[in-house]
């Protein structure tokens, strides 16, 4: 099964950016992202939250939802999470953060604690991918998210590429209280930010960053401490990364839905799922997702969702309940060629996949 549709469509002064994709308690699924007003730059001067719901597994989706709307402020998008536990979603972005506790249908705002004395302060996730709840070892339970931090803001130009290379560093936030109390790890991989994680079926972390150098290599670290502390580890060799990179989605496909379709003899219980750009020119196209089973230290399958000269950009994964793959990323109104005018972008679509799709053909090299 693979399908795609627009989801969020560019109209007028809506343009639409950085999405946030989640499996609500319910089993709903919450597609979060901006809606740039006027402009579809990043330096636009109005800027909204808005979120869609879908009690189909993605098939179908309720009407646009203002999260945070307010004439002439600027509010960008961060990342969600579940809390199976609580049964929350809860969601960082601009104009205040919120928390829901009936799967989407209301907010109210979140407003957690934290004493954060390191150079930096606790970090943002503007532009990172959704938070996972850790399932394994002496922290399941825990939320974490993974952010980046800007060690020195004297002077700091987030258009400025050298500011990015030599200012902003990788980290994570997590939390042992549900979101009430929040915490820091170290910071790493100088020169990256945007970046996503995923749990291993033996508990370590695995961090997957985008680098804003000109190596086209994602930045990778572990950590085997539930999230205190990550390690950088040496660069993925598979993973293309453009120049001055892009935002990547990464998730892990759950271990009792694996069992649930029958496929886990077949791949094993560390299968995560990764997408980007997988293109060596200079143009956001050709959207690839990949699988691992051994929990991204080598990636067995991978097929294209989009083709070379069709606009690929951010973009964030779920799972649905019935086992389907849900990846939400920006694109053209109709889906193909890329933006060559604001007329043109920027539309949210999403792809409907299952396993077995992407198990049937690698792409061939």
């Amino acid at each position: 099964m693979f399908e795609r549709f627009i989801i969020f469509s560019h109209k007028e002064n809506a343009f639409y950016h950085v999405p946030s994709i989640v499996t609500a308690p319910d089993g709903s699924i919450l597609a979060f992202c901006e809606q740039r007003w006027q402009s579809p730059c990043d330096n636009v001067g109005e800027c909204h939250i808005v979120m869609k719901k879908s009690k189909d597994n993605g098939q179908t989706w309720q009407d646009l939802t203002e999260l945070r709307r307010k004439q002439g402020a600027k509010w960008h998008m961060g990342s969600a999470v579940t809390d199976n536990e609580t049964g929350k979603v809860l969601l960082m972005c601009g104009g205040g953060w919120l928390q829901s506790a009936d799967s989407g249908d209301t907010w109210m705002d979140w407003q957690p604690a934290h004493n954060i004395q390191a150079p930096g302060g606790l970090g943002g996730t503007h532009g990172s991918g959704p938070g996972i709840q850790l399932q394994f070892g002496r922290h399941k339970g825990r939320l974490i998210w993974p952010a980046r931090v800007i060690i020195s803001t004297n002077g700091y130009n987030d258009q400025s590429i050298r500011d990015r290379r030599e200012k902003c560093f990788s980290t994570a936030i997590f939390s042992d209280d549900h979101g009430k109390t929040l915490y820091r790890s170290n910071a790493f991989h100088q020169g990256t930010g945007e970046a996503c994680l995923v749990e291993r079926s033996n508990g370590d972390i695995y961090f997957n960053a985008r680098a804003y150098f000109d190596d086209f290599k994602r930045k990778t670290a572990i950590s085997c401490d539930c999230g205190n502390r990550f390690t950088e580890t040496k660069d993925d060799a598979i993973l293309k990364e453009l120049s001055q990179g892009c935002n990547a989605s990464l998730i892990r496909y759950p271990k009792d839905l694996l069992k649930k379709i029958g496929l886990s003899d077949r791949v094993g219980d560390d299968v995560i799922l990764f997408a980007n750009p997988d293109s060596d020119g200079p143009y956001r196209e050709h959207g690839v997702a990949r699988l691992s089973t051994d929990g991204g230290k080598t990636w067995q399958y991978s097929k294209a969702v989009t083709d070379f000269g069709e606009w690929f950009d951010y973009s964030s994964m779920t799972v649905a309940t019935d086992g389907t793959i849900l990846l939400m990323y920006k694109t053209t109104l109709t889906m193909t060629g890329l933006p060559t005018s604001s007329d043109q972008c920027c539309s949210m679509a999403l792809t409907r996949f299952d396993l077995n799709w992407l198990l049937k053909e690698e792409i061939k090299k």
